[in-house]
């Protein structure tokens, strides 16, 4: 059996959610979550995958409504949380690599 790649790691964790790379030409979009379903910028590179994918996933065990305001600090203040907290799971899975601010 081959071994999972770092993104299906993140998937096999979170076995509740549904992770969709989709095509995206803006260098600012890295990903979001709507429900259940994780979407990921394919255009971004891979180290960028995992940290969207861990991310959102605090989002979904945390946060609940609309979070799209960048504006509001509410979602300020959840998505410092899950950003901390994303590079604390990162760095759990991912000993050996960094994850940029």
């Amino acid at each position: 059996m081959a071994e999972l790649s770092d993104l299906e790691k993140i998937e096999d964790k979170h076995p509740e959610l549904k992770f969709y790379m989709i095509d995206v030409q803006n260098p600012h979009y890295h990903g979001h979550i709507e429900g259940t379903d994780v979407y990921i910028n394919e255009n971004q590179p891979e180290l960028d995958w995992l940290e969207t994918a861990l991310h959102e996933c605090i989002h979904s065990d945390y946060d609940s409504g609309n979070l799209s305001d960048g504006t509001d600090f509410n979602v300020k203040v959840a998505e410092r949380f899950a950003r901390l907290q994303a590079k604390r799971e990162f760095n759990a899975m991912f000993k050996s690599r960094s994850l940029a601010n």
